[in-house]
């Protein structure tokens, strides 16, 4: 009784998942994928004029100085940058730098969804990157800006 229990809270958590795709995650393995209100969705819906919370769990696989974030908003196969205040991620509270071999972090970061961009659906994309430039992890959700 208690392996069927078991084995139903690992389906159920499974299934209440973020939807991510691991787009090329070399130094680094992901552990888990958040974003606020997106929790057991396909398609996150982003509201216009909210700010959400974005949190990456990951599992370093290589030592490094510093962590820089990047995001992309990826509309009909042609990505645009999108700018982060600050894309020191060893500036952050979560992160302490040098980052180690086999340490597994915790990143979040806040965003908002402006008034201003269109309603569209779109593919989000998060780096974390190395010393060397390499992504550290790299995870694609899709989104819908409503």
């Amino acid at each position: 009784m208690y392996f069927a229990a078991v084995l139903t809270l690992l389906f159920v958590s499974e299934a209440l998942a973020l939807k991510y795709t691991d787009c090329g995650s070399k130094s680094g393995r992901i552990i888990d994928v958040r974003l606020t209100g997106c929790e057991d969705s396909d398609v996150c819906e982003l509201k216009r004029g909210e700010t959400y919370t974005y949190g990456l769990s990951f599992e370093s696989l290589t030592d490094s100085e510093n962590v820089k974030a990047h995001v992309y908003g990826i509309v009909g196969g042609v990505t645009m940058p999108y700018p982060l205040p600050n894309p020191n991620a060893c500036e952050t509270e979560d992160i302490e730098c040098p980052i180690e071999n086999g340490k597994v972090y915790d990143f979040e970061n806040t965003f908002d969804v402006r008034t201003s961009y269109p309603a569209m659906r779109l593919d989000v994309k998060w780096e974390l990157k190395d010393d060397n430039n390499e992504n550290i992890v790299c995870g694609i959700i899709p989104v819908q800006i409503v």
